[in-house]
C-alpha cells in the first residue's frame, strides 16, 4: 500500500508542473497574436489528461478484492502428549468472502520428506473478515528421533478465486523419541521371573535342563526365519500392489526382527492396503498344507508360518489396526466383518500352532512348556528390541523417512507383548490342548520328539542368514 501512494503523489506533481508551463506559454501567445479565445480553447483541450486505458474487469476485481494477509503469529500447545504447532494468520478481505487457506509445501529439512498438507477452511464471519479475520493452521509433531521442519507457503483464497500474496511459515518440530522405559522394566521383570522359574523347576530335575535348552533354542531359531519370511510376504504384497498401480517402490524394508516393516512410498489405495493380507495368508496356508503331512523339526519354521501369521493378522483385525484401519476408512465396510474374520484366524492359528509344539520336544502333559515357550518368545522380543535401539537411530531409512521412532516404539510394544503371548500359548497347551489331544484324529496328532543338537543345524543356519540379511536392510 505505501508503494502505491508514492506512485500516485509523483503522478500528481508531474501533472501540476505541466499545467504551469502550459499557462506561461498561453500568456505569450495572447500578447503577441491577440487571439485569446482561440488559444484558451486550445490550451484547455491540451491540458486534459488522456483517457485511461480500459482494463479487464477480472483484473480490476482481483486487484481491488484479493484478500490481504496482515501478519502471522506462532504459538505451541501440548494436547494428549502431542506437541501442536499453531500459525495464527490475521487477514482482511474487502468483500468478506475468504474461504480457504491454501497450504503449499515448499521444502523439508531433512530434504525429501513426504508430507501431505490439507488446506484450512475459513469460517470467519464476513463482517469480521472486513476488519481483521483470524484463521489458524496447525500441525501435530510426530514421535521422531531427530528434529525436522516443514517450510510452507500460505495464501488466502476467496469465493471468486482471488489469492492473497503468499507468506512463508516454518513448522519446526523437535526430537521426540518414544518412551522405552516400560519395555525395559517389563524385560527385567520377565527375565528375572523366568530365571527364578527355571532355577526352581530344574534344581530337582537336572536331567531335564538340556532338553529344555534345546527346545528354547529350536523355537527361538525357528521364529527368526519365520518372521523374515512373513515380513517378505506381507510387505511384498504392498510392493506388488504399488507396481500394479504403476507406482514406484523406493524402499523395501523387510527383516526378521520384532518391529515394523515398510514399503515406501505409501499409496493410499484400498487394494494396496489389503495386498499384505491377500498375499501372506493364502501363500502361507498353501505352504502349510504342502508340508503338514511331512512336518518335522527340519521344516518347522515353514510349517509354523501360517499358524503364527494367522494369529498376528487376526489380532490386527480384532483391534482394527494398521492396514485394516485404512481399509475401513476407504471403504466404509462394517467393522464386524473384520472382527469375525479375525476371530476365525486367531482361534485356528492357535490350535494349529499348539498342534506343532510336540516337534519342539514338548509334551502337553508336562509343566516345562510353561517356562520354555515364554522364554523363547522373550528372547525373540528382547533381541528385536536390542537391534532396534542399536541400529535404527541414524540409519538411512530413519533419516529419509523419519520412521525410526515408530520402529522403536513397535519394538518396545512387542518386547512386552511377546512373552505374554508365549505364556498364553503355554497355558493353553498344558490345559485345554492336553485334554483334547487324545480325541484328535490321527492326522492332527504329532508325536513328541526327543531333540538332539543336530536338530538345530538347519533352523540355526536359517536364523543366522536371516539376521545377516536383515541387518543389511536396516542399517
Amino acid at each position: 500500500m505505501n508503494t502505491t501512494d508514492n506512485i500516485s503523489s509523483q503522478f500528481l506533481k508531474n501533472r501540476s508542473t505541466e499545467r504551469k508551463l502550459t499557462m506561461k506559454s498561453l500568456s505569450l501567445r495572447l500578447l503577441v497574436c491577440g487571439i485569446l479565445p482561440t488559444l484558451l480553447l486550445t490550451a484547455c483541450s491540451a491540458s486534459q489528461p488522456p483517457a485511461p486505458t480500459a482494463q479487464p474487469a477480472s483484473q480490476t476485481d482481483a486487484a481491488n478484492h484479493a484478500p490481504v494477509i496482515l501478519r502471522v503469529e506462532e504459538r505451541t500447545e501440548t494436547q494428549n502428549r502431542q506437541l501442536l504447532l499453531h500459525k495464527d494468520i490475521y487477514f482482511t478481505d474487502s468483500k468478506g468472502d475468504a474461504t480457504t487457506v491454501v497450504n503449499k509445501l515448499v521444502s523439508t529439512d531433512p530434504a525429501g520428506l513426504t508430507a501431505t498438507l490439507a488446506d484450512d477452511p475459513i469460517t470467519v464471519p464476513a463482517d469480521e473478515q472486513k476488519r481483521a479475520g483470524l484463521v489458524t493452521s496447525t500441525i501435530g509433531c510426530s514421535v521422531v528421533l531427530s528434529p525436522y521442519s516443514l517450510t510452507v507457503e500460505d495464501r488466502i483464497r476467496d469465493a471468486a478465486g482471488n489469492l492473497s500474496e503468499p507468506v512463508t511459515v516454518i513448522f519446526a518440530c523437535p526430537a521426540n523419541p518414544p518412551n522405552s522405559l516400560p519395555s525395559v522394566i517389563s524385560a527385567l521383570v520377565f527375565g528375572l521371573g523366568l530365571l527364578a522359574g527355571f532355577w526352581l523347576y530344574f534344581r530337582k530335575r537336572p536331567s531335564e535342563k538340556k532338553p529344555a535348552i534345546l527346545s528354547i533354542l529350536l523355537l527361538f531359531c525357528s521364529l527368526i526365519p519365520l518372521q523374515f519370511l512373513g515380513s517378505i510376504l506381507h510387505e511384498g504384497g504392498h510392493a506388488v500392489g504399488n507396481l500394479l498401480l504403476g507406482r514406484p517402490v523406493w524402499n523395501f524394508y523387510v527383516h526378521p526382527f520384532t518391529f515394523s516393516g515398510f514399503v515406501r512410498p505409501i499409496t493410499d489405495n484400498v487394494w494396496v492396503h489389503a495386498a499384505g493380507y491377500i498375499t501372506i495368508l493364502p501363500v502361507s496356508f498353501v505352504i502349510f498344507c504342502l508340508l503338514w503331512k511331512r512336518r518335522s523339526v527340519t521344516n518347522l519354521p515353514f510349517v509354523m508360518l501360517f499358524p503364527l501369521d494367522a494369529i498376528i493378522h487376526g489380532l490386527l483385525m480384532l483391534i482394527l489396526s494398521g492396514d485394516i484401519a485404512n481399509i475401513l476408512r476407504l471403504t466404509g465396510f462394517p467393522a464386524i466383518v473384520f472382527i469375525g474374520l479375525g476371530l476365525v484366524l486367531v482361534y485356528s492359528g492357535i490350535f494349529l500352532l499348539l498342534a506343532l509344539f510336540p516337534l519342539l520336544g514338548l509334551n502337553p502333559g508336562d509343566r516345562k512348556p510353561l517356562l520354555i515357550v515364554p522364554a523363547a518368545f522373550f528372547l525373540q522380543g528382547i533381541s528385536g528390541w536390542l537391534v532396534a535401539h542399536l541400529f535404527v537411530p541414524g540409519s538411512s531409512f530413519d533419516l529419509r523417512y523419519l520412521d525410526g521412532a515408530d520402529i522403536i516404539e513397535s519394538a518396545n510394544n512387542l518386547a512386552i507383548l511377546l512373552p505374554i503371548l508365549g505364556g498364553l500359548f503355554a497355558v493353553l497347551y498344558v490345559t485345554l490342548f492336553r485334554k483334547i489331544y487324545p480325541r484328535l484324529p490321527a492326522w492332527l496328532q504329532t508325536e513328541t520328539v526327543s531333540l538332539t543338537w543336530k536338530d538345530l543345524r538347519l533352523p540355526a543356519l536359517l536364523a543366522v542368514i536371516s539376521v545377516i540379511l536383515g541387518l543389511i536392510v536396516i542399517i
